[in-house]
């Protein structure tokens, strides 16, 4: 009887998958979609219903969203908000296991989007206030592997099909690994502090919104209804100069070859591409902007904990370094202003307006190897030189960067790169990205998987 009993509420309660003659739209592009839907005979209507139950089937897998707003439309565009970015009327927890408040303000980025008809499906899983282990949703490209970074659930989210768009944040890569790692595009936006307001800053001076979506295609439509950050201010003209660069030469094989497929297809698109090496101070810059973090991250925890009456669970606590004095922190502020004035120098003295590096010099990890692992390295660590990557450079001067994946890998999963701009250029690096992206051919690849994985239980 109890037996029974149970297998009547399960039956009632659970999200069956949809038709799978649908499957195809729902992980669709946002592009073109007008013209997919009609000829599927599909209305605005039935289409928000589609979605609607979709929602509720990909987040039962992938456990990506904190919280699902049941008034959301689903008929036009979406977008998720991380779960560290504010939205009046729904709660944030700042990824706490059991807080949670209620803002009466949304945060500055969130209301540009709705400004232009967005609809949030609702807050995105994030890490304990950033810095927690990211183990709590699926992959949905590569089940197998860790979705990666603090913006775990925005990057899920938009894989899955359960939104359109994702609003996160991004630090020093915690927005473009979860895309890289689940096979998406994935923006930094040029820093700007007036962007930040209702966003939780870790490292205030280095944090920047995130955006997300399945395409790059997708991204630029977006950008071009709107923009996050101010347009450049001058700047050089024409089709940019792109450099890889040499000091990232120690990347793994398979990392320097999704590099090097992009190189082949910069070169074929009649793309300049040089190669240029950043002084050995500039690259140690890399270091820097993680202690400064890690510097940061102290303060704004002593502050949440003790404002909010929130506790910080242990693994997250696990990736808390020792105070640094104050005397240190302002150094590191000015090394980081130094940083800001040198690199776009730099870049005029060798001609170059893009730079191209893997995102990380390893592929992405398992979950079984990342699994309890603090998001934030340590000195200490063995593999400290690999966990700092190369994501800190446009972080450290305030700099877009533009992530999309170059190869799709059966056994190490997406490979990405990241084009790295001048300050102010994230339209132009959009614009670079969709001409690589028509090329590489691989969002396609990755949108069967996520099927496969979701349609199938991860058979894939």
């Amino acid at each position: 009887m109890s037996r029974a009993a149970a297998l009547h509420y399960l039956d009632r309660t659970l999200v069956a998958p949809p038709d799978a003659t649908t499957v195809p739209l729902l992980l669709g592009p946002v592009a073109g979609r007008d013209t997919a839907l009609a000829d599927a005979g599909l209305d605005r209507d039935t289409w928000s219903d589609l979605r609607r139950a979709w929602v509720g089937y990909a987040d039962q897998v992938t456990r990506a969203l904190r919280w699902v707003d049941p008034r959301a439309d689903h008929g036009g565009w979406t977008v998720t908000v991380k779960d560290t970015i504010d939205v009046a009327g729904m709660p944030t927890s700042l990824g706490h296991a059991t807080h949670r408040h209620y803002p009466a303000v949304t945060a500055d980025a969130v209301t540009r989007l709705r400004e232009i008809g967005l609809s949030v499906v609702g807050k995105a899983y994030a890490t304990e206030l950033n810095i927690g282990p990211p183990d709590q949703a699926l992959n949905p490209a590569f089940p197998d592997l860790s979705p990666g970074g603090s913006s775990t659930g925005s990057a899920v989210s938009v894989a899955a099909g359960i939104s359109d768009y994702a609003l996160a944040t991004d630090v020093l890569g915690s927005a473009r690994w979860p895309a890289a790692n689940c096979g998406i595009a994935g923006l930094r936006v040029s820093w700007h502090p007036a962007r930040l307001a209702g966003v939780l800053p870790v490292s205030p001076t280095q944090d920047s919104v995130g955006l997300m979506a399945r395409t790059v295609e997708d991204l630029r439509l977006l950008w071009r209804r709107a923009p996050v950050t101010p347009p450049p201010h001058g700047g050089r003209t024409g089709r940019p100069v792109v450099a890889t660069v040499r000091n990232a030469a120690s990347a793994a094989p398979p990392m320097a070859g999704a590099q090097d497929r992009v190189v082949d297809v910069l070169r074929d698109l009649g793309y300049t591409v040089r190669e240029i090496e950043l002084p050995e101070a500039m690259w140690s810059a890399r270091e820097l902007a993680w202690e400064l973090c890690a510097a940061d991250v102290g303060e704004v925890v002593a502050e949440t904990e003790g404002r909010l009456g929130m506790a910080l669970s242990a693994p997250a606590r696990a990736s808390l370094r020792e105070a640094v004095t104050a005397g240190r922190h302002r150094e590191l502020h000015d090394a980081q202003r130094a940083f800001h004035t040198a690199m776009p120098t730099f870049l005029d003295r060798t001609g170059v307006d893009v730079m191209l590096l893997p995102v990380s010099p390893l592929p992405p990890k398992r979950v079984v190897e990342r699994a309890g692992r603090p998001t934030l390295p340590k000195p200490v660590d063995t593999d400290y030189t690999d966990r700092i990557g190369y994501t800190p450079i446009a972080s450290f001067a305030g700099m877009p960067a533009l992530v999309l994946p170059a190869v799709v890998d059966d056994e190490c999963g997406p490979l990405a790169v990241q084009f790295v701009g001048r300050s102010g250029s994230d339209g132009a690096l959009l614009d670079l990205g969709v001409a690589v992206e028509h090329r590489l051919g691989v969002t396609a690849t990755i949108a069967t998987r996520v099927a496969a994985t979701l349609t199938g239980r991860w058979p894939c």
